[in-house]
């Protein structure tokens, strides 16, 4: 193959109403300060009551193509990675689709949760590699989470947050863009992270409403366990099929879930933070958008620059582990 794909432009969108950690003290009893010193996190933001899943998308999806310059014609393929659509079905990327212009393009959604960001952009790449008429793809994150959140529960409100964001891949020279990637799974851990209701196994209805399996159900622990164990390994994984190795990797961009586990992932890497970068502290865990959020914001600021070698790596609950090495463009 003479060229790569890369991202050419990104764009993201959080809505307004803030929530911050007091606010879930009060609610859930939890001692003041302890969100922070567990977590990192200082803040989060949900949307309002008329806002939806697919205007968060459509609106990050509309500035990441103001970013890479080409029009929504131009688009062949879309990409949505959510587990929070506006319905169980159709897929929430055809509304994008049809809202944004793109009459020419594929679209579809796909779940991996925390890390389908990064399982979208793979797929994505993949497809235009053997489908040349593709010339470019459109891949959004989004998680719209504050409904199914029990904010009185300690276990699961601290965390979470809505948003989105969007990337549009492209050619680019030979060498550069993605250069491979890595994804494995863990099911022996499956109902660690969960939301059941809705599920075939248990269907929604007016009668329960209130069932606990209607909301966010998590196991922190075994996230916890799961990611000090796997994440790494997705990481090596991903350099060692282009011979390469972690001391060689110039910027690093996870899943935003916990300022406390990138912390420690990368000290387990023996990599310092100044090679990654984190706004889990100002937005929380916005699932799907994370990663997505984050390239949007490390591009805006210039964290990342042309012919740097950059990991960005997530893990999704069932488990889900997730890598890609890009020569950035």
């Amino acid at each position: 193959m003479d060229y790569g794909i890369g991202i050419l432009g990104a764009g993201k969108y959080l809505p307004e109403k803030l929530i911050t950690n007091k606010q879930i003290e009060d609610w859930t009893g939890l001692p003041e300060g302890s969100i922070l010193e567990k977590t990192g996190i200082k803040n989060r933001f949900i949307v309002e009551d008329d806002e939806t899943a697919s205007n968060m998308s459509i609106i990050a999806a509309k500035k990441a193509i103001e970013k890479a310059g080409i029009n929504s014609n131009q688009i062949g393929l879309i990409v949505c990675a959510t587990f929070t659509g506006d319905y169980r079905y159709p897929a929430m990327a055809c509304k994008v689709q049809h809202e944004i212009g793109a009459k020419k393009a594929a679209a579809f959604d796909l779940m991996a949760n925390c890390t389908g960001f990064q399982v979208g952009l793979s797929i994505a790449s993949d497809k235009m590699l053997v489908d040349s008429t593709i010339e470019y793809a459109l891949v959004i994150g989004t998680a719209l989470q504050s409904r199914f959140i029990n904010w009185k529960d300690a276990n699961s409100a601290v965390y979470f947050g809505d948003g989105s964001g969007a990337a549009i891949l492209g050619v680019v020279p030979k060498g550069y863009g993605i250069l491979s990637t890595d994804i494995f799974s863990n099911g022996e851990v499956f109902d660690s992270v969960r939301l059941r209701g809705g599920g075939s196994s248990y269907p929604m209805g007016s009668a329960n409403k209130a069932d606990p399996s209607n909301f966010y159900e998590i196991n922190g622990l075994e996230v916890w366990k799961q990611l000090i164990r796997f994440q790494p390994v997705a990481i090596r994984n991903s350099l060692e099929k282009i011979n390469m190795k972690v001391d060689e990797v110039d910027f690093f961009i996870f899943h935003q879930a916990n300022l406390r586990l990138i912390e420690y992932l990368m000290g387990k890497m023996r990599v310092p933070m100044e090679k990654t970068y984190t706004n889990v502290e100002r937005i929380g865990n916005t699932a799907d958008a994370s990663l997505a959020i984050a390239i949007c914001e490390a591009m805006e600021k210039k964290c990342i620059n042309r012919d740097q070698l950059v990991i960005i790596s997530g893990v999704g609950a069932g488990f889900i582990f997730g890598s890609s090495v890009f020569r950035w463009y």
